[in-house]
């Protein structure tokens, strides 16, 4: 937890300090309904033995940026003032939905109301911290609201005025008549019926060329109109010579992948299936980061935990990922499967396991061996990331034909503690040709990104909080598999 701020509190603000006692239950009130990071949005208030003193706190972790009133922060502003205003109309929402229950007392509804509207009163100030909105200051000022003040004089210019619109009708039969006169008056209009035929259709893109300008000039644009006609003779000549090209590229040439027998590249799959997973892909990595701390000193509910894991879960949406791209794969590809189980114990050597290589002809097989699987549970923090590379290791090759491991994860550690970069240090002086991509959902968390520095790799680790966002993520940790076509 870090200070953001630091007020004096006034004798007006009694009725603030009284709210600030609080805030430890209101926050518990709309973290058992809503997500974390609408609770943080109001720092935690903490008044100092001086009883004159009140200092903000965050529990989000980064470095805060207090927003001025330049003109770069003034974008930024307007850019989370959204995000702001809805987690504002959740916390109103809820309150309203729990009073109208019975599930709180009109005392724990009023809090709510008055914490709200403290968000309004012109002492907040506005931090940003990892890129999320946090308000100081709230409760305490006056609430800034001089909305009328801009009302009353565009009604009293409108009072003063009102006979402005008593001369639009005059304005506008003297229109009237004018366009009238113009009309009766020009001799030269009955003289130009030829030009109804076709004219009317090329002037009417061209307005500009209407004035009277061209009324003296009658026998002048009948020569030039012949020519303009003449011209879109030609474009249908043009049109018809383009089916000639798209004739000439219908014949559709022959494609194959350009892999020789006995060297086509090979993949192995490491599938972090530890109770992390069942974590869902809607919620930020500074979330579940904020919740798992939580978590660990026993402040949460079920109801909080069942909120954290709703679909769709990161496991669900890894899986269904991985069934589409499989077959986008070249079936000459053979590719291997090992399971991350949660570890019972910090001893334990038997939390990985492998299903083997899987042909292209198995690959049936293979995408139900990945739609079995089912997350486990785990006594230990962490995960069994070293059981796991050693037997991935053995489905690959790396030394003469190109090998790419693919670790999706939540980027935590190893429950056995044992270094999983030593590992594969040593295995690299020999394959040349491996290496290893990482997948972090969402990861709070980058214990292993030391595989992909090793190896060659890559690390995608860019916020998602959709299946297709994932798959896409996906697709591109295995684009080293999307062997080249030649055409022929």
């Amino acid at each position: 937890m870090q200070r953001l701020a630091r007020f004096t509190v006034e004798e007006i603000n009694q009725n603030a300090i009284a709210l600030f006692s609080h805030y430890d239950e209101l926050r518990q009130i709309i973290l058992r309904h809503l997500s974390p990071s609408t609770a943080t949005l109001f720092a935690r208030p903490e008044i100092k033995s001086d009883n004159q003193t009140v200092e903000w706190y965050s529990e989000l972790e980064g470095q805060p940026y207090l927003l001025s009133n330049s003109e770069a922060d003034k974008q930024q502003l307007n850019k989370l003032n959204p995000i702001i205003e809805q987690r504002i109309s959740a916390i109103e929402q809820l309150n309203h939905s729990l009073a109208s229950k019975g599930e709180i007392t009109q005392e724990q509804s009023a809090r709510l109301s008055q914490l709200v509207e403290g968000a309004k009163h012109n002492t907040k100030q506005i931090f940003v911290v990892n890129n999320e909105p946090v308000i100081t200051g709230w409760g305490l000022g006056k609430k800034a609201v001089e909305a009328p003040a801009p009302v009353a004089p565009v009604a009293s210019t409108t009072n003063k005025h009102r006979w402005c619109y008593f001369l639009l009708p005059l304005l506008l039969l003297l229109l009237l008549g004018s366009l009238l006169c113009w009309w009766f008056n020009r001799p030269e209009v009955e003289t130009l019926p030829q030009a109804n035929v076709e004219p009317p259709k090329i002037e009417e893109p061209q307005k500009v060329e209407e004035p009277k300008v061209e009324e003296p000039k009658v026998e002048e644009p009948k020569a030039e109109e012949p020519k303009e006609e003449e011209p879109k003779v030609e474009e249908p000549v043009k049109e018809e010579a383009l089916p000639e090209t798209v004739e000439e590229v219908k014949p559709a040439k022959v494609c194959r992948q350009n892999i020789i027998p006995g060297e086509s590249p090979q993949m192995a799959i490491i599938f972090n299936n530890a109770s992390a997973m069942r974590y869902t892909i809607k919620e930020t990595a500074e979330s579940i980061a904020r919740f798992d701390k939580l978590r660990g000193y026993g402040g949460v509910t079920q109801k909080e935990v069942n909120y954290m894991r709703r679909k769709p879960n990161r496991a669900n949406a890894a899986k269904g990922a991985m069934l589409e791209l499989l077959k986008s794969i070249d079936s000459n590809i053979d590719i291997g499967l090992v399971e991350l189980r949660g570890c019972l114990s910090k001893n334990d050597r038997k939390s990985a396991k492998s299903y083997g290589i899987f042909s292209g002809e198995q690959r049936a097989k293979l995408e139900k061996q990945i739609q079995s699987l089912k997350i486990r549970e785990n006594n230990v923090p962490g995960i069994p990331i070293y059981e796991g590379l050693q037997r991935a290791l053995k489905l690959v090759d790396g030394k003469e034909r190109e090998a790419l491991i693919l670790f999706i994860t939540d980027g935590n550690s190893d429950c056995t503690h044992r270094n999983e970069c030593e590992l594969l240090s040593r295995e690299i002086q020999s394959r040349p040709k491996l290496k290893v991509n990482i997948v972090q959902i969402n990861s709070p968390w980058n214990d292993t990104d030391c595989l992909a520095h090793i190896s060659g790799g890559q690390i995608f680790n860019t916020l998602v909080s959709t299946e297709e966002q994932l798959k896409e993520l996906i697709g591109e940790a295995t684009k080293p598999m999307q062997v080249e076509e030649v055409c022929e």
